[in-house]
């Protein structure tokens, strides 16, 4: 009987995961076609592979060899000293479980599981925060690369307000789950593990020379970093492509008389059938509020970083072509990603070699709470900042209409000419009002070079020398979404003074799917100012992909 019992039990489960895997497939084949559909799985993997893992990979490699030389040299020890008064009043934990906190922020959770089964280590714990230093530790999974990751993007800042997200959401998460265990527990308040001593906790090889311990942190740091990066690639590919495949749409192939935009699938890369998007945008008031997210897209994100930061990280290139994400977005990406780290996924395997295995279902309710915490805090936190920010603008100083119009490279007009505003304020930068025709709010800040070139201040993000501005953020379908200009030596220069005076500089203005709508110099006069002489990028340069 319990052998009919167990093969009923395996057919039935069978039968189950034939039926939701032909439904996953199925819906994607109908709609798409199945050869284009097998053709986006393979294409998509392979350019996540090779422009994203590998890029990750480098990262984990140089960011493992830079943790291994912090544990080496006593540097994490002293960070554990300085972040122990913290532990007790705000998370109920003995000071020395700060050394959790910045082992998975240098590596990722798997880290902590070789500290609590130390005895001088865990001696420290009473049995309910032993089990919630689960929750407490890997709050900053992978944090080092994440924050690496957005920096090198151009948002060190964000990344950081990210962090900050991420100890409110390790706060909630440990004392939710603390409370929980309480509960549940009582008699765990009192139970103590023993044992050990703590001068015993050392990372520290054996008496080498200095020059053989900085090689030997650098190169098994390195390894462990080419470890992580190759576990990175299974989530990357396999969750990523597929989450993919439900979040962005087809293809554009072209436009029809009306000049609107033709999409049909191909096969190519990062096509898909648009349907967590529309799932997402039925309830989209509540993500723009939690979160600040202005496109539905964006919740691809958090759903991946329940199973792998590392495969969450894989979809910022193709947001940031798409030009759907900017400082707050990042601010909650890091902090989400960082706190759910991929908790799925880690949790019951940690929870597991601590012999708490029925404790799961809480820790699992505790963090995911602890990581819509920590993103909500990081986009209010952002909102915060940035409202500060405008309290204390720098004073204007002067102010001066003129005419804004857009030409080719040879000076012939593409647009009529409009009227904009030029603010200048004390600290030497300017502000363009209603730069963009049409479109009310549309700005553009910037101070001007020694080269007398611009810089542009409100890029919401900067790549090989281009600088994205968002013209309509509500903009739709080919509407005009943003812009991306080339103020670079040649192709940018501001002359003039409070009575006369212009400036230039290339602009390429692309539609909600990034499609090219037209692309020039952007002009703005004011007074009677002699006309410069012009120069065109190099179009192989220009493209934003």
């Amino acid at each position: 009987m319990k052998s009919l019992k167990f093969l009923t039990l395996r057919r039935m489960e069978a039968g189950i995961f034939l039926l939701v895997f032909f439904t996953i497939f199925g819906t994607l084949g109908s709609i798409m076609g199945v050869p284009n559909m097998l053709n986006t799985l393979m294409k998509t993997a392979y350019s996540l592979l090779i422009d994203t893992v590998f890029y990750l990979m480098a990262i984990t490699v140089l960011s493992g060899a830079l943790g291994k030389l912090l544990v080496e040299f006593g540097v994490v020890r002293l960070l554990e000293l300085l972040l122990r008064p913290l532990m007790k009043p705000l998370f109920n934990m003995p000071g020395v479980a700060s050394l959790g906190a910045v082992m998975t922020f240098l590596s990722d959770n798997p880290a902590i599981m070789s500290l609590t089964k130390d005895k001088n280590f865990s001696r420290y714990f009473k049995t309910f925060q032993l089990i919630s230093f689960t929750n407490f530790a890997a709050a900053y999974g992978m944090g080092l690369i994440v924050i690496v990751f957005m920096s090198s993007l151009g948002y060190a800042y964000a990344s950081l307000i990210g962090l900050f997200g991420a100890f409110i959401g390790s706060l909630t998460s440990t004392r939710l789950m603390q409370f929980f265990i309480l509960k549940e527990h009582p008699e765990y308040a009192h139970e103590h593990t023993s044992g050990g001593n703590e001068q015993q906790i050392s990372f520290k090889t054996e008496e080498q020379s200095l020059f053989l311990r900085v090689l030997n942190s650098l190169l098994d740091g390195g390894k462990t970093g080419v470890e992580l990066g190759l576990a990175i690639i299974p989530g990357v590919l396999i969750i990523s492509t597929l989450v993919m495949m439900f979040t962005f749409g087809p293809s554009q192939v072209g436009t029809n008389a009306t000049g609107e935009a033709i999409l049909a699938y191909t096969g190519g890369a990062y096509e898909g059938i648009e349907l967590l998007p529309k799932l997402a945008g039925k309830i989209g008031f509540l993500f723009e509020w939690l979160f600040g997210f202005k496109d539905s897209t964006l919740i691809a994100f958090p759903i991946i970083s329940l199973g792998s930061v590392g495969a969450a990280l894989g979809l910022i290139p193709k947001f940031q072509a798409n030009g759907v994400i900017d400082s707050n977005t990042i601010a909650v990406f890091s902090a989400i990603g960082m706190c759910w780290s991929g908790y799925l996924s880690t949790h019951t395997a940690m929870l597991d070699s601590l012999g708490f295995r029925q404790l799961t279902s809480k820790d699992l309710i505790a963090h995911t709470i602890g990581g819509l915490v920590a993103g909500t805090s990081a986009h209010w936190l952002y909102v915060g900042i940035t409202l500060i920010g405008t309290l204390v603008t720098p004073e204007l100083v002067g102010s001066s209409k003129g005419d804004a119009w857009m030409t080719d490279a040879s000076g012939e007009k593409i647009t009529t000419v409009y009227t904009s505003t030029l603010q200048q304020y004390n600290n030497g930068s300017y502000t363009l009002k209603n730069w963009y025709k049409d479109v009310e709010g549309s700005h553009i800040q910037f101070t001007v070079r020694e080269d007398s070139t611009l810089h542009i201040n409100n890029a919401y993000t900067t790549r090989e020398g281009y600088y994205y501005v968002t013209i309509d953020e509500k903009a739709e379908g080919d509407n005009v979404h943003y812009a991306v200009f080339y103020p670079g030596e040649k192709y940018s220069k501001f002359s003039g003074n409070a009575q006369s005076g212009t400036f230039y500089l290339y602009a390429f203005i692309y539609s909600k799917q990034s499609k090219l709508i037209k692309e020039g110099y952007y002009w703005f006069k004011w007074g009677n100012p002699p006309h410069p002489k012009l120069v065109t990028p190099d179009d192989e340069q220009a493209t934003t992909n």
